[in-house]
């Protein structure tokens, strides 16, 4: 059991390592997804594989105890059971976190039956009054009750939680975490259900910038809700692992070839772990076997019919009739005798000749030489930069617009008492019909203000202006050293590594930098 878990271990932990070396960096997040999958299932199997071998005959020489009147005084010792209390200790541990997955998945379901329900677009959402960003489990979407009320949910932010809902993510998660528990042991689990969940975001993010065709709204929309709140544990969430290598997915551009030849890659990967972790067993080339065995003869008569004593005999075993028995007398003349021609006397003389054994060799998987990818190897471009945006705080308008409606007419009508601006220009009700009649590719912008809704149509593409936003209530960090915004701005974008931005306790937002040095 033990060597078959050892075996596991190290093919999961090695197609992991491939993972990250060769398939992670190509835009194949669904092929990806499938053998992330399957390298769990596969590691389970490799190591119940059999493979035969040819065994190479070869005659061996075997020793037997000196055989005397001797008596033997066997003295036993009560030994500790130290797999029992492996055994004990492994199950605590098992316990506690299978106690801990069933309340993390209670709570969800707790939070599903006390607050609002609303189908839409074959998932559920879930209206809760806690400030979070959108989160998924199964077909329910999380989100703020007060934001949906509003209608100050992004399409974009739909888009992604709406893609986890579809593509199941949830299975994956769940299957992990269920793993996890039973393996607490094989740190592998902790690294293959981080490229699991960041696989999904992959899928998400793919999904939001092939849709609406707008990746850098979309990163500023993500760093903007960087810091949100995110407290369900075995949910999908929008933020997690907002790091450099998601931000430069949604702009990488892949080959197809290249992507071709990565797949096929894998082929040739699975036949060699199979082969290497695969169980040899030696096949029977023949079902006689040879050996000569040398014994001592108990005896202590001397009679001309009988085998002196003190003598060496050397049986050389074909089949057990067919036997022959040379052996040497006291004078040192050599004597062969056939085993069916010896006496009853003589053949009590004899031991019993040891059994055959079949014996099956197996070789130890050698040690992994690959080296894990640990976040942020391998990887010089840098994150976008950290300034120019203001966390959004309770009760503060955002600067990113909500999403434009499918019709502006229709919209119209559903806000008849709004005031409407069109490119700047304050309008009727009646005139901003006509303008907007017919019209497509137009930019709206909404927000309350005293109580009073204002919503403004652009016929051109409006450009943000991040010069105006306020970072004065930000602090930035490098290496964990406060520093200006100017000495910011003159770090070089290849000499930053990861870029991780926080809410802090009094209000304020805060960017931590961490150098390549």
């Amino acid at each position: 059991m033990v060597t078959y878990l050892i075996k596991s271990g190290i093919c999961l932990a090695l197609l992991l390592a491939f993972y990250h070396l060769v398939l992670e960096r190509e835009k194949m997040h669904q092929f990806n997804r499938f053998y992330l999958l399957g390298s769990v299932f596969f590691s389970f199997l490799a190591p119940f594989y059999k493979i035969y071998v040819q065994a190479v005959p070869n005659t061996s020489r075997i020793k037997s105890p000196l055989i005397t009147d001797a008596t033997t005084v066997i003295s036993t010792t009560e030994e500790i059971n130290y797999t029992q209390y492996l055994f004990i200790g492994y199950s605590f541990i098992a316990i506690v976190l299978l106690v801990r997955f069933t309340k993390n998945l209670f709570d969800i379901v707790l939070k599903i039956k006390q607050y609002q329900k609303i189908n839409k677009n074959k998932v559920t959402l879930v209206l809760v009054d806690d400030l979070i960003s959108p989160h998924t489990f199964w077909n329910y979407i999380f989100i703020n009750k007060e934001e949906y009320n509003t209608n100050k949910i992004e399409t974009e932010l739909y888009t992604h939680e709406l893609t986890h809902a579809l593509q199941k993510h949830t299975f994956d998660v769940l299957l992990i975490e269920f793993l996890q528990i039973i393996f607490w042991f094989n740190p592998t689990f902790i690294f293959l259900k981080k490229a699991v969940k960041l696989n999904h975001e992959f899928l998400a993010d793919n999904k939001v910038v092939t849709t609406h065709k707008n990746t850098t709204e979309y990163q500023y929309l993500l760093l903007n809700r960087a810091t949100w709140n995110n407290e369900y544990y075995l949910a999908s969430n929008l933020n997690y692992l907002l790091t450099k290598k998601r931000l430069l997915m949604m702009t990488k551009q892949s080959s197809r070839t290249k992507i071709l030849l990565k797949k096929l890659a894998v082929i040739p990967v699975i036949a060699g772990f199979t082969l290497l972790f695969a169980e040899k067993v030696e096949a029977e080339t023949t079902k006689k076997q040879e050996y000569e065995e040398k014994t001592h003869v108990l005896s202590t008569e001397t009679s001309k019919d009988s085998i002196p004593s003190s003598v060496t005999v050397y049986r050389k075993r074909v089949n057990h009739e067919d036997a022959e028995i040379t052996y040497h007398d006291e004078k040192g003349n050599k004597i062969t005798k056939k085993f069916s021609e010896l006496t009853e006397k003589e053949k009590e003389q004899l031991p019993p000749p040891p059994p055959i054994r079949k014996v099956s060799k197996r070789t130890p998987p050698p040690s992994p030489t690959i080296r894990v990818v640990r976040k942020g190897d391998a990887l010089n471009i840098p994150p976008p930069p950290p300034h120019g945006y203001r966390v959004v705080r309770e009760g503060e308008t955002s600067n990113i617009p909500p999403p434009p409606p499918t019709d502006a007419i229709e919209y119209i009508y559903q806000n008849k008492n709004a005031d409407f601006y069109f490119d700047d220009k304050k309008v009727g009700y009646n005139e901003v019909i006509k303008l907007t009649k017919n019209k497509e590719g137009l930019r709206t912008i909404s927000h309350a203000k005293n109580n009073k809704k204002i919503i403004k149509f652009y016929s051109k593409r409006v450009t943000k202006n991040t010069s105006n936003i306020n970072t004065s209530d930000v602090k930035y960090y490098l290496d964990g050293k406060l520093i200006s915004k100017e000495k910011l701005d003159k770090i070089a974008p290849k000499d930053i590594k990861k870029v991780d931005v926080k809410k802090n306790k009094d209000g304020t937002g805060s960017v931590y930098i961490t150098s390549n040095k």
